[in-house]
């Protein structure tokens, strides 16, 4: 039994987590379910059921780490954990590629953001023993990092030619499958809208199936912690669907975890619609994951990391290009085929739970140690003392509105 220390970058309090706070409750499950204490730090401090809970801050870091044997963060409060926490053997979570999602930013929020997303992944690198990652296109990504900052280095091939144990694949997973449940009504989820996102074409892609389908409606939901995550495309699809006049399209609240699944029952199949990027080849969906988990056929754009799900298990259909006609002709093979497909997404969710894709994880926290050989090759950079937290960031640019 170790004592393991959480720290994540978003706020728990409200009940109502995005993909990286889903996985750090999830953590959490499973890591208590080992047999491990957990102690968990996030933006609010948000209680979460068997841990130790804490607000983000200093002296918070530096007194769980003292009381803890391993850590595991994730983003951009790594740059404060490093500041602030003990040397304690730590895990870098890097499933959420954010250096390549916040690309999309530059023409909102200019330099700022990838300077700060540069400077926050290379200390991540510099300071971490062991990181995750999603996929085998995320491990070879941070590899290469990884070789440029000099941590994939002779010492480290020598004691593991695969270096399997030092960038270990840990995808998303999902709770215990729930019972089948048949549903009839022609209703789309899109979820939440990341500015990497295309909801127009979700939208005219919806319209178009409303031909064969005149009661489809299409939802979106509003993200939750919309200070820490721009909502550019958000205003976007809203300002669309006021000009169309599309009374089919709805905007609707966060649904808090622990209600989602019922919540998912109102929808027949979830719809995805992303120009691809380097950002699409990279990610792994954690919707994806949950709308899978909730038994819903997935239409969406190609993308490698969940391209191959969806056609191992039958559960979904697969658009190449930006055609609205495309979408909404998957959208009625999807409809036609939802059953069968629902099930396909049932054998998926029994096959991705959390204890097993959180394996790896568990393998370093049963027996934490460093990375003796991440300062004998180490490039030394000139980074920032402490790159501004993203508290820091927000407090600027509210600064700079108010002005």
């Amino acid at each position: 039994m170790t004592r393991t220390l959480l720290v994540c970058p978003e706020p728990l309090g409200h009940g109502q987590p995005a993909g990286i706070g889903i996985r750090f409750v999830e953590m959490a499950a499973v890591l208590l379910a080992d047999g491990h204490q957990v102690t968990l730090l996030s933006r609010d401090g948000g209680p979460v059921d068997g841990c130790k809970t804490a607000a983000i801050a200093p002296e918070a870091l530096r007194d769980a780490s003292l009381e803890s044997d391993v850590a595991v963060v994730q983003g951009h409060v790594a740059n404060d954990f490093f500041a602030h926490a003990r040397s304690l053997p730590t895990a870098v979570d890097l499933y959420d590629p954010f250096i390549i999602e916040n690309l999309h930013y530059f023409a909102e929020r200019g330099s700022e953001v990838f300077a700060h997303d540069h400077a926050t992944l290379l200390r991540s690198i510099e300071r971490a023993d062991v990181f995750l990652c999603a996929s085998e296109a995320q491990r070879l990504f941070y590899l290469g990092v990884l070789l440029a900052m000099g941590r994939l280095n002779p010492i480290a091939f020598a004691s593991d030619p695969s270096l399997a144990s030092l960038v270990r694949i840990a995808p998303f997973g999902v709770q215990a499958p729930r019972a089948f449940v048949a549903r009839t009504k022609p209703a789309i989820l899109f979820g939440g809208i990341y500015d990497w996102y295309d909801p127009i074409l979700a939208i005219e892609a919806a319209a178009l199936a409303r031909r064969d389908f005149p009661e489809l409606t299409l939802t979106f939901t509003r993200h939750p912690n919309p200070a820490l995550t721009p909502q550019g495309k958000t205003a976007e699809a809203m300002d669309h669907v006021r000009k169309k006049r599309y009374g089919f399209v709805r905007f609707e609240p966060w649904v808090p975890y622990a209600d989602r699944g019922a919540w998912f029952e109102q929808f027949t199949a979830a719809l995805l619609t992303f120009p691809q990027s380097i950002e699409t080849d990279l990610s792994m969906r954690t919707r994806v994951y949950d709308y899978l988990w909730g038994g819903l056929p997935i239409v969406t754009s190609s993308a490698p990391g969940t391209d191959e799900l969806l056609l191992r298990y039958g559960a979904g259909a697969i658009v190449r290009g930006a055609s609205a006609q495309d979408y909404a002709a998957a959208l009625a093979n999807v409809l036609h085929n939802q059953e069968s497909m629902a099930r396909g997404a049932l054998q998926f969710a029994e096959e991705h739970q959390w204890s097993r894709v959180l394996r790896p994880l568990l393998d370093f926290v049963r027996a934490p140690q460093f990375d003796g050989a991440k300062e004998a090759f180490g490039v030394k950079l000139q980074l920032p003392e402490r790159p501004p937290s993203m508290l820091d960031r927000i407090k600027r640019r509210v600064r700079r509105v108010a002005g």
